[in-house]
This record gives structure tokens, C-alpha cells and sequence, in this order.
């Protein structure tokens, strides 16, 4: 058999292989290109990481599970710090310590110390994930509740969109809470607590007030409310106008369908087997228990003999489309009813849906029309003329009783009463067809109609143009129905006929 030294002289002296194109035309320094094993450079291995590998082949390790080897090692390695980065990225599925090179576990250990002081370094995923691995395992943490606090702040450093770090962190947060009886309340700002919070909200819409309401929908709907012009523009109208419509589509179906709005949005609460911790290397050291954990009405966790049970909304848990055609269809109306802004389509709605938003957005602007305060200006400059011209008015009230009546006799002119005044109002021609039809007793849905007017909006505008004359509103719009008010029907009959002429 041929030694190393042999073998090295044999390749490097290789007419083909010096020949070869691998070769041709290179420049190579003076540098061995075989070695042998023993001048090869090997890492430096603390003794600590030794003493960790080397549980693996302890006699208990052979028949104990992978989950109990790594709790196992890492409460051996709990306080271990060291000084060797590690800044080359690598992937890893289920990453264990066993799993992990010298170098590589030398860079996690070096890291979780950084971590652990306070600092966030740039880490690859396998050295998140087999930390998370030790909170859940209560690796490390003296409380529960001080892995709570490290594990949110993991999520908040190293969590992006759509990698499995976000993917699991949340889940396994909320595992974690339940498993060690945390107080909800610690994961207050969780996406799960976030979400449910919204969804209750939204459950017990006639108990939150309007601020509250908008700001669940706002959170919990598909369509993008923020980047919408008449948000942008006019967010008081616009809330109030999504509120309104929730609340009415509530009502509606609370009165005429077995399932609530909610409950259609969300779906049912249903409870399933629960695998506490799933995807994560994690050893039960409690299999037997039994305990009941509530996050909120709609989120509990049962464990019955050592199964485990999660009762939720397990549909989508993220934006809701079906809340989000919603809220477009209540955009679209607004655009469409005020006139303003580009106007978009509705959203994908049932008939009646698209009928009691309409309504709700009509009476809404109804309202805030009625309750605009008519604008008085007053020209301060013409103060002075009218105080002069009072003070020539009472000098010539006053007569001295000695002093002769010379002025001749004048004529009296009687002043005519002050007409009712509509005359000068201005209606069109589809508010004064309106108000003919009401007269008349006639089809005012049908004539509001021709003039693709809504009856509500015609009403307010003859009201309007009429305050000043009558002093008051000459049509009711209260209900469902407009109604004349009857002191006022012999003047405005009048005021059509002169418009007629």
C-alpha cells in the first residue's frame, strides 16, 4: 500500500494531469495542493461544547427522545457565553445542537450572549429558531413570564413577513402563554390578541362606541380604508358612515337570519385536537395534565388528560375580504351620494346589503345637512350709517308742545304686507316636479327617480331653499315617507303656479 508521501508525489507528477486544461495557463503559488490529515487546521472545541456533544452517547440518550437530548443539553449549555462569530448564513430544519458545527455552535452561543445583554446582531434563521426552541423549553429564563418577554422581543428584532420565524413565533407565543398560565394580558400586543380583541368588538357592536368600532374595522377589513381619497379627505364622514352601515347590517341580520353579521364574516367557534408547540422541538414535562386557559371568548385552550384542545375562529385570521366588500360598497356610496372624488365600483355585495347601505348613507348626510348652522355676516362698516341714521329718527319723533304743526299735510302710504317671499326662491326642475308630485298627492318615487335623484336628498334641498321664507322645514322626511307639512301647502301651491306662469 502506497504512504501519503507516495501518493502526493503521484498526482502532483502527473503528465496528464499537468497537461490538462483544468490547469493550463494558471499561476499557482508555492502551496502544498495535498495534505495530510494531521496538518489539516482543526477548529479549537471549548471544552464545555465537548462535554455537551458527548451527552448524545450517554446509555439514557439511546432509548430518550431528540426532544429530551436537546433540553437536556441545553440546560447544560444554560449560562455557556462565548467569543466566536459566526456571520455565514446556512439553512437548517428542526436545528438541534447536535446538528450544528463547532464553528457554527461557537457563533450561536456568541450571539445568544449578545441577545441576551441587550443587542441584536444580524443572525441566520437556524440561530432563532433553536433559541425560541430553548424559551419554549424554559431554557435559560428563571420565570415563564421572563421567556415571555424574550421571546416577544426575538419576534420584534428577527420576525419578517412571510419567513418561518413570523410564521410559528406567533403560534407558539400564544402556545406558550397557555401551556405556562401567563396572564393574557402580557400578550396584550400579540397578532392573536390583536385579532381576537378586533373580532369581539365587532361581536358586541352595540356595547363599543363608534371610535372603538371604526378602529376593529379599520383593523380587521381586506380593503385598504387608508388609501382611499374620501378617507383621506374626510375621515370623520367616512367612519361615521362605516359605523352606521355595520351597525344596520347588524340589526338587520340579529331581526331576519339565524347567524349574526359576525358569524358570517368569522364563521363558527369550533374545537379541534391541539398539538401543543407544533413544529418546534419542545418536551412535555407535564404529559398527563389537565387544565382549562381562556385568552378571550372566542380563543381557550383545554388539555384533558395530556390532549390538548383549542377552541377559535380557525378560518383566516388575517384581513377579512367579505368586512373589506363591505366597507368599498360604503366608499362607492359616499363618492356616489356627495358627488365628490372619482367614483368606484361597489363592492360585491348581496342586493339588500347594497340597499340598507344606501339608505343608512342617505339619512347620514340628511342629518348633517339639517344640522348645519346658517351663516349669518354682518357688515361691521355699515354700524356707523345705521346708528346715524336712528339718532335723525328719534330727533324727529320728538316734538316740542309750544311749537306749531306748519308741515303740510303728506299723503299716507299704507305698506303693503311683505310677500311670503318664495318667489324668490330658486327650485329646479327636479325639486319642483317633486314638489308638484307631493301636492298632488302623486308618484314622488317615481318622478325622483326620472330625475336619478334620491327622494331624501330632493327633500333636504327643497328645505333648504325654503328655510329662509317659511322659517321652518315644509317637508318631513322623519320616516320612510316625505310628508307636506299642511300649513304650509296653500303657499307652496301657490309658488308653483306662479312658476308655471
Amino acid at each position: 500500500m502506497l504512504d501519503a508521501e507516495e501518493i502526493i508525489n503521484f498526482v502532483t507528477n502527473d503528465e496528464k494531469l499537468r497537461e490538462s486544461r483544468i490547469f493550463r495557463g494558471e499561476v499557482y503559488h508555492d502551496q502544498p495542493i495535498l495534505r495530510r490529515a494531521s496538518e489539516l487546521a482543526r477548529p479549537t472545541v471549548p471544552a464545555k461544547i465537548k462535554e455537551m456533544k458527548s451527552l448524545a452517547y450517554t446509555p439514557e440518550a439511546y432509548w430518550k427522545t431528540s426532544a429530551w437530548l436537546f433540553r437536556t443539553q441545553g440546560q447544560f449549555m444554560a449560562d455557556y457565553t462565548d467569543d466566536q462569530p459566526y456571520t455565514e448564513d446556512f439553512t437548517a430544519y428542526y436545528p438541534t445542537y447536535r446538528d450544528l458545527t463547532v464553528e457554527q455552535l461557537r457563533g450561536y452561543f456568541t450571539w445568544r450572549s449578545a441577545f441576551r445583554n441587550g443587542s441584536a446582531p444580524e443572525a441566520p434563521k437556524p440561530f432563532v429558531l433553536l433559541y425560541m426552541y430553548e424559551l419554549i423549553n424554559q431554557i435559560g429564563v428563571s420565570e415563564p413570564a421572563e421567556g415571555a418577554e424574550l421571546f416577544r422581543q426575538l419576534l420584534s428584532e428577527y420576525s419578517q413577513p412571510g419567513t418561518e420565524v413570523s410564521r410559528y413565533g406567533q403560534r407558539w407565543l400564544s402556545d406558550y402563554a397557555a401551556y405556562y398560565g401567563l396572564p393574557p394580558e402580557l400578550l396584550s400586543d400579540s397578532s392573536d390578541s390583536i385579532f381576537d380583541s378586533a373580532v369581539m368588538t365587532l361581536i358586541n357592536w352595540d356595547a363599543a362606541d363608534s371610535e372603538k368600532l371604526f378602529a376593529a374595522i379599520l383593523r380587521l377589513s381586506a380593503y385598504p380604508i387608508e388609501s382611499s381619497a374620501f378617507y383621506q379627505q374626510e375621515p370623520e364622514l367616512f367612519s361615521d358612515a362605516v359605523c352606521r352601515v355595520f351597525v344596520r347590517l347588524s340589526e338587520h341580520f340579529q331581526l331576519h337570519r339565524k347567524n349574526s353579521l359576525c358569524g358570517k364574516l368569522f364563521g363558527k367557534l369550533v374545537e379541534i385536537k391541539y398539538r401543543m408547540f407544533e413544529s418546534a422541538v419542545f418536551f412535555d414535562t407535564e404529559p398527563l395534565r389537565n387544565c382549562e386557559y381562556a385568552f378571550c371568548d372566542i380563543h381557550r385552550y383545554s388539555c384533558r388528560k395530556g390532549i390538548w384542545y383549542c377552541t377559535k375562529l380557525h378560518g383566516n385570521r388575517g384581513r377579512n375580504k367579505a368586512l373589506g366588500e363591505i366597507v368599498r360598497t360604503v366608499d362607492s356610496l359616499l363618492r356616489e351620494l356627495t358627488g365628490r372624488y372619482h367614483k368606484i365600483a361597489a363592492g360585491e355585495n348581496s342586493k339588500s346589503t347594497i340597499t340598507l347601505a344606501q339608505k343608512e348613507i342617505a339619512a347620514l348626510l340628511a342629518e348633517q345637512k339639517a344640522k348645519e348652522v346658517v351663516r349669518i355676516d354682518i357688515d361691521l362698516s355699515a354700524l356707523a350709517g345705521i346708528r346715524s341714521a336712528a339718532a335723525r329718527t328719534c330727533e324727529k319723533l320728538i316734538v316740542d308742545e309750544e311749537e306749531p304743526d306748519t308741515s303740510e299735510t303728506e299723503p299716507v302710504i299704507s305698506a303693503q304686507e311683505p310677500s311670503s317671499g318664495v318667489d324668490n326662491a330658486v327650485l329646479n326642475e327636479s325639486e319642483s316636479s317633486f314638489l308638484a308630485a307631493l301636492l298632488s298627492n302623486g308618484d314622488w318615487r317615481a318622478c325622483a327617480k326620472a330625475h336619478s335623484a334620491l327622494p331624501a336628498i330632493l327633500a333636504d334641498s327643497i328645505n333648504e331653499k325654503l328655510f329662509d321664507d317659511f322659517g321652518d322645514t315644509v317637508i318631513d322626511f322623519s320616516g320612510d315617507t316625505p310628508m307636506l307639512i299642511e300649513d304650509y301647502a296653500d303657499d307652496l301651491g301657490s309658488y308653483l303656479r306662479k312658476c308655471d306662469r
